[in-house]
Formats: structure tokens, sequence, C-alpha cells
């Protein structure tokens, strides 16, 4: 995996801050039943997932941004793998929209 330049981290930083602000809204904004579907819990899950893996790869890339570029000991890798999780629970929420709309209100 090459090195990440500081720029690039910037904005990598940038879209972590915005993809949190998601799932903090999202997680606030579910009624937590004991009786809901699977689906629900699975998409409920996913946002949970989603703020935690996003959280710590922020916090992973703001450390690093502050860290000499020679000897980081976090790899772009460290970053890498929550932030992919992130947005890969955000692409599940994305689809629970779609199988929302489905449902008859």
């Amino acid at each position: 995996m090459r090195p990440m330049p500081s720029a690039d981290m910037v904005s990598l930083i940038s879209f972590l801050a915005v993809l949190l602000v998601f799932f903090s809204i999202d997680v606030r904004s579910r009624d937590p039943a004991a009786s809901q579907p699977w689906q629900a819990s699975l998409f409920e899950w996913a946002s949970r997932i989603g703020g935690v893996a996003t959280a710590l790869a922020l916090t992973l890339g703001w450390v690093d941004l502050f860290l000499p570029d020679e000897s980081s000991p976090i790899h772009v890798a460290f970053v890498a793998v929550p932030g992919s999780t992130a947005v890969l629970c955000a692409i599940a929420l994305g689809l629970e929209m779609l199988w929302q709309r489905g449902e008859p209100s």
C-alpha cells in the first residue's frame, strides 16, 4: 500500500467526519424495540458498526496527520480498513432506504 500524502489524508478525514455525522444522526433516529424484524436489527447494527469504524478511522487519520511521514507508526491500512468498513455500512444503510421505499405505509 502506498503512503498517503498529507493533502490526501486531510480529504479522507473530511470525508470520515461527514460520514460520522451521518451515522450519529442515523443511530439517534432509530427506535429500539425488542420485537423488530430481522432487517431492522441488521440495519441498526450496520449503523452502530459503521459509526464505531468511522470514529476509529477518523481518530487514526487525525493522529497520523500530525506525525512525521518518515517514522509514522500508523500505516495507511490502519485507516483504510475501518474506513472501508464504514463505507460498506453506509452503502448498506443506503440500501435500507430503497428497502423502506418498497414497503407500503
